[in-house]
């Protein structure tokens, strides 16, 4: 199947490759297609699908005037997702505004984003936090498959020298392993992690639909 994915997020489209080994996801540059999408929902469900359906619409009119897949075709499904990290002492936040956390306070790259956050739960006695990942896949305006996910640990005091992972992985602390996500495999994030659960559920429920 094609998986024809709502994002050009390398880290993320390297990911979904991984979990998705099985098919071909295809992302938006390599349809030949410009897809931005502003996310200013509430939920990480209707980000999720508005992002999903914006993506299907467009290529629902470009397949008309191209050669690219047409998001209807039974080999073919449209996904998008949306996923953030939701800390316990600040009431959920960052939540479903992960991505441009403390952007008023400067913060625009994940190394200053990684850090406010640390700076904010200075003295917390609660360090309690987890991820979450809402993944739709959508063949139509009435016809879309959707899966939530959650991944629970810490946060750590420091950021970890790990390499591995992106985003706020590096202060991510997984405490029955006494590790931040930074620090353990691509195949071990795969398998514990929110958008991998979340993509393993949508799995199973578009083979319980023969898809």
């Amino acid at each position: 199947m094609d998986i024809l994915l709502a994002s050009a997020n390398q880290h993320k489209v390297r990911e979904l490759r991984m979990i998705f080994a099985d098919h071909r996801v295809i992302t938006p540059p390599e349809l030949g297609v410009v897809f931005e999408h502003e996310e200013t929902g509430d939920t990480f469900f209707a980000n999720a699908y508005a992002k999903a359906l914006a993506f299907f619409e467009l290529l629902q009119w470009q397949c008309r005037h191209s050669d690219i897949p047409d998001p209807t075709a039974d080999d073919t499904l449209v996904i998008a997702d949306d996923s953030g990290l939701c800390v316990d002492a600040l009431a959920g936040a960052p939540g479903v505004f992960s991505a441009r956390f403390g952007a008023e306070e400067g913060a625009s790259s994940d190394d200053e984003r990684t850090a406010l956050l640390l700076q904010k739960l200075e003295g917390a006695r609660s360090r309690g936090a987890h991820y979450v990942c809402c993944m739709i896949g959508i063949r139509g305006v009435d016809r879309f498959y959707c899966a939530q996910e959650t991944w629970r640990g810490e946060i750590a005091l420091e950021r970890s020298s790990g390499k591995g992972g992106f985003g706020y992985d590096p202060v991510f602390m997984l405490p029955e392993r006494g590790v931040t996500v930074a620090d353990i495999s691509d195949a071990e994030k795969h398998e514990l992690s929110h958008r991998g659960r979340a993509a393993r559920a949508l799995n199973g429920v578009l083979a319980s639909k023969g898809i």
